[in-house]
């Protein structure tokens, strides 16, 4: 877990006991093994401890829990897009166990991340607050574009900066940026304060993805097996760095060597040659820049325990391993 979680600890624990409740509920086993598999295999609940946080430096009085289900909400939204990415790359481990789909196979897992989907909407109609309810459709749409321009443009290893980041800001930032407003809309706070909250969320997310690529490439991950996005021909920051730093000979490994088979040699070139442009460390300079804005959003709230709490998130993901 991370050290802000403290401050939302109860909280958490009611979200973990109505997640619980969720898979023993279905009547079909198949889903209930499967949810029951998500849940203990854990993570960090990150965005239903926006939620958790942000309500309570907005000083949210909630009477009918809706933060629950709409925390409950954001993070079977997350894990569905979960389900249908492993099964899009091939994915056999996460938070350290089997996927889904490595367990009970690619229709499984497609057909429990649809259905989870459905489960966080009825959720959200439950809140019956509309705008909250928009909130996530739209991030949910978006993630979902986000997911097919990944498709049409990851493997190419001449994919721009900026195709990068407008990837990242659509498949992770928008459900970050989603659970901060939520919050906030829930709260009922400003326009103002609702969109500064919206851009710490957006700007918090597209650095937390940054890292978790990098990590991919540093060495120090846990809970997944790493070089995955160099085999699975996916280009991330570090790679994009690193080919544009590239000489002639580099360009050519790139192109010929990059996501064939494993046990050749070519990650352990390919980390080599990232180690030798310093992709690693411009990559986290560039997460730090969208930190240094996130952090700036949250300027016009006065200072808080629980404001303190998100600053820490944002240095938390920095030094983060997986």
């Amino acid at each position: 877990m991370f050290e802000s979680s403290d401050l939302v600890s109860e909280d958490l624990k009611i979200l973990e006991n109505f997640l619980n409740n969720s898979s023993e509920n279905s009547n079909i086993s198949l889903v209930s093994s499967v949810i029951s598999h998500l849940i203990k295999a854990g993570g960090k609940r990150l965005r239903p401890a926006l939620v958790f946080i942000v309500c309570k430096m907005l000083s949210y009085q909630d009477e009918e829990n809706k933060r629950i289900r709409v925390a409950a909400a954001i993070e079977f939204i997350h894990n569905a897009t979960l389900l249908h990415d492993d099964v899009l790359d091939g994915g056999e481990l996460r938070r350290g166990v089997s996927t889904a789909n490595k367990i009970w196979g690619n229709k499984t897992s497609i057909l429990v991340g649809d259905f989870l989907l459905t489960m966080a909407f009825q959720w959200l109609i439950e809140c019956e607050n509309f705008d909250v309810l928009s909130i996530l459709s739209q991030s949910s749409a978006t993630i979902v574009s986000g997911e097919i321009k990944q498709m049409l443009i990851c493997s190419n290893i001449t994919m721009t900066e900026q195709d990068y980041i407008d990837v990242v800001s659509a498949k992770t930032a928008a459900l970050f940026a989603a659970s901060c407003e939520a919050a906030a809309t829930l709260a009922k706070v400003s326009v103002e304060e609702r969109e500064a909250l919206k851009s710490f969320g957006v700007n918090f997310g597209i650095a937390f993805q940054i890292i978790d690529d990098v990590l991919d490439y540093s060495g120090e991950q846990s809970g997944k097996n790493l070089g995955n996005d160099f085999y699975n021909r996916k280009v991330t920051l570090p790679v994009i760095i690193s080919y544009d730093l590239a000489d002639e000979a580099e360009k050519e490994f790139w192109q010929s060597s990059f996501g064939k088979i494993k046990n050749c040699g070519n990650f352990q070139k390919a980390i080599s040659y990232i180690k030798n442009h310093k992709a690693i460390e411009l990559a986290k300079e560039k997460a730090e820049s969208y930190i240094k804005i996130a952090k700036e959003s949250l300027d016009i709230f006065p200072s808080s325990l629980y404001k303190t709490a998100l600053i820490n998130l944002l240095d938390f993901t920095l030094h983060r391993k997986l």
